[in-house]
C-alpha cells in the first residue's frame, strides 16, 4: 500500500517546488510542469522529477540517463553535471535531504498535523513504542504503530518482510496520510540509526523523542561508535524549543544528548536518582515485574497540565530488568502527552509484551524462552533475566549476525563465553537459516567460523547448521526435564516458535 516509491503531483510549476533548496547551482533551467517526484529511475513517467541518490551499491547518478530516457525533465544530484535542453539539472548537497524538503513540502508538512514520537537506542525501541501505542492506544481508542515488527494506523496492520524499521520519507508521508484519512492522531515510530544517517526523516516533526541507551552495535554500518552515536543525535539536535526530548539518565549518553537538544528535557533511570522518573522497590520473578515508580519533580506536559510528585506501584507481565527502562520510558511520554497518571497505570498493566521479546513460548517440563537479542546490550539483558530462572542447564539455538561482520559476531561470541558458566550453557546451536532470511541478513560462513572459533576456544560444545529446522530438531532432541532451552537472535528465528510447536 506504502511501498511505491512515486508522489504524484499532477501540476506543480518546477519554480515553486524547489525555492527553498540550498541550491548549488542549476544548469538548463525552464520551469517545467512537474506531475511526478522518485529516487527510483523504473517508477518514472511522463514529465518527472527524479532524485539521484548515492547508495552504499548504487549510484543513483548513474540512471540519469535512463531516467531521461523514460521521461524525467528534471533532474536533482549531487554531481556537476552539464544538462542538455532535453532536461533541467540542479545540484544540491545532500541529495536525501533534498528528497525530504520536496516530498513533505508536496505533502504539505503532514507530520505536523499529527502527534509524532520517535524512539531511538541500541535496545528497547520496539517494546518501548509498542508499550506506548498500546497506551495511546487503551486511553484515547485508536493509534498508530511504525516498527521491526509491523507498520499499523488503528486496527489495520501492513508488514512488508522486506521493509526498513524507519521507512523512507516517500512511505512515511503516505503513511501520514492514511492515518490522517483515518482521524488517527498519534503515531509511535522507532527511527533507527540508518533512518537518521540516510535522513529518512529529515524534516519530519516530532513531539517527542526518546533515547534508550547505546552500545556497540550495527557498525558493519557506522564503523565506530562515535558515528554511530552522532547518528542517534540527529533525532534530538533538530527537535524544536516546544517539544519534548526524554532520557535514560543512566546511560552514559544521556547527558551528551542533553546539552545539545533545544527542546524540554524529561528524564527516567533506577540508578541516577536526579532523574524526573525513577523505579524502586524492584521485584523480579518468572510471573514478570512489580516496582515502585516515582514522579520526584513536577511534570509538565506538552499540554501544559502539572503532575505533581508523586509514587504508584506497578505490576507488569513483562520479564527482565530491562523491561523496567522500556516501561519508565513509555511512562515517562505518556505523563508529556498529557494522560492522566491511574489511566496510564491501568494501561501498562495491561501490556502483554510482543513477540520475540523475551517470550516464554512453552513452560512445562522444560522451558522455552524465545528472544529476539541479538547485540551485546539486548543479549546482556537477556542473561541477566535468566538469572531469576531456575533449571538444570541451558541449550541455546543462535541465529548469527548475517552479513554484519566479523567483529560483531566475535563480541557476541565473547559474551556468551563469559557468560557461560553462570548460565549453566551446555551447547550451543547456531543457524544460518537459510531458508527464512533474505539476502540482507544472510550469514556468511566467515560470520559463522569466527563465532564458532571464540565459542570452541572457551571449551563450549557447538554444533553448526543451515537450516532454522535441523537447529530445532537437534535442540529438541537434547533438552531434558528442568532445562531450558533458550531462543536467540535476530530474524532468522522469528518462525522459530511456529515451528516449535509442531513438535511439541
Amino acid at each position: 500500500m506504502f511501498s511505491n516509491p512515486l508522489v504524484d503531483l499532477n501540476g506543480f510549476l518546477l519554480d515553486e517546488l524547489i525555492k527553498d533548496l540550498a541550491i548549488i547551482g542549476i544548469s538548463n533551467f525552464k520551469n517545467w510542469e512537474i506531475d511526478h517526484v522518485t529516487d527510483n529511475s523504473k517508477n518514472i513517467k511522463r514529465n518527472s522529477l527524479f532524485i539521484a541518490i548515492k547508495g552504499f551499491n548504487v549510484d543513483g547518478h548513474q540512471y540519469i540517463s535512463e531516467a531521461i530516457s523514460r521521461g524525467a525533465v528534471t533532474i536533482i544530484g549531487e554531481n556537476k553535471i552539464e544538462a542538455d535542453q532535453d532536461f533541467t539539472y540542479i545540484r544540491v548537497k545532500n541529495s536525501r535531504k533534498a528528497l525530504a524538503e520536496l516530498v513533505n513540502k508536496i505533502y504539505n508538512n503532514l507530520s505536523e498535523k499529527i502527534r509524532l514520537i520517535g524512539v531511538t537506542g541500541t535496545a528497547g525501541k520496539t517494546t518501548t513504542s509498542s508499550m506506548i501505542d498500546h497506551i495511546i492506544t487503551k486511553i484515547v481508542g485508536k493509534s498508530g504503530l511504525i516498527g521491526t515488527l509491523y507498520n499499523k494506523i488503528g486496527t489495520e496492520y501492513f508488514q512488508d518482510p522486506n521493509k526498513f524499521t524507519t521507512p523512507d520519507i516517500i512511505t512515511l508521508n503516505k503513511f501520514f496520510a492514511k492515518m490522517i484519512e483515518s482521524k488517527v492522531d498519534y503515531l509511535t515510530m522507532e527511527v533507527s540509526s540508518h533512518g537518521l544517517k540516510l535522513d529518512r526523516v529529515w524534516g519530519l516533526d516530532y513531539d517527542v523523542g526518546i533515547f534508550t541507551n547505546l552500545s556497540y552495535d550495527h557498525m558493519e554500518f557506522h564503523k565506530t561508535l562515535e558515528d554511530y552515536y552522532r547518528s542517534k543525535e540527529r533525532l534530538f539536535k533538530y527537535l524544536e524549543e516546544d517539544k519534548a526530548a526524554v532520557f535514560n539518565l543512566d546511560d552514559k549518553y544521556a547527558n551528551k544528548l542533553i546539552e545539545i537538544t533545544k527542546a524540554n528535557v524529561y528524564t527516567y533511570g533506577i540508578y541516577n536518582k536526579n532523574a524526573d522518573i525513577t523505579a524502586k522497590d524492584i521485584k523480579l520473578g518468572k510471573e514478570g515485574l512489580e516496582f515502585t515508580v516515582s514522579i520526584n519533580h513536577d511534570i509538565i506536559s506538552n499540554l501544559g497540565k502539572i503532575v505533581h510528585p508523586i509514587t504508584a506501584r506497578l505490576k507488569i507481565p513483562l520479564l527482565g530488568y530491562h523491561n523496567i527502562y522500556n516501561t519508565l520510558a513509555a511512562f515517562t511520554t505518556a505523563l508529556i502527552l498529557g494522560f492522566p497518571l491511574f489511566k496510564i497505570k491501568t494501561a501498562i498493566e495491561s501490556f502483554r509484551g510482543i513477540k520475540r521479546r523475551m517470550e516464554v513460548i512453552y513452560n512445562q517440563e522444560f522451558t522455552i524462552i524465545d528472544d529476539f537479542a541479538h547485540n551485546p546490550a539486548s543479549l546482556t539483558a537477556n542473561f541477566q533475566t535468566l538469572k531469576s530462572f531456575k533449571y538444570n542447564k541451558v541449550i541455546m539455538v543462535h541465529f548469527l549476525k548475517g552479513k554484519r561482520g566479523i567483529p560483531a559476531n566475535r563480541l557476541n561470541a565473547q559474551l556468551m563465553s563469559n557468560w557461560a558458566k553462570e548460565l549453566k550453557l551446555a551447547k550451543i546451536i547456531t543457524t544460518r537459516a537459510e531458508e527464512e532470511v533474505i539476502s540482507k541478513n544472510k550469514v556468511l560462513l566467515e560470520e559463522e567460523e569466527a563465532f564458532t572459533e571464540i565459542i570452541k576456544a572457551n571449551g563450549i560444545d557447538i554444533e553448526n547448521t543451515a537450516r532454522l529446522r535441523e537447529a530445532i530438531e537437534l535442540a529438541l532432541s537434547e533438552i531434558k526435564k528442568n532445562d531450558l532451552l533458550l531462543i536467540v537472535g535476530g530474524p532468522g528465528l522469528d518462525r522459530a516458535a511456529e515451528v516449535i510447536k509442531e513438535y511439541l
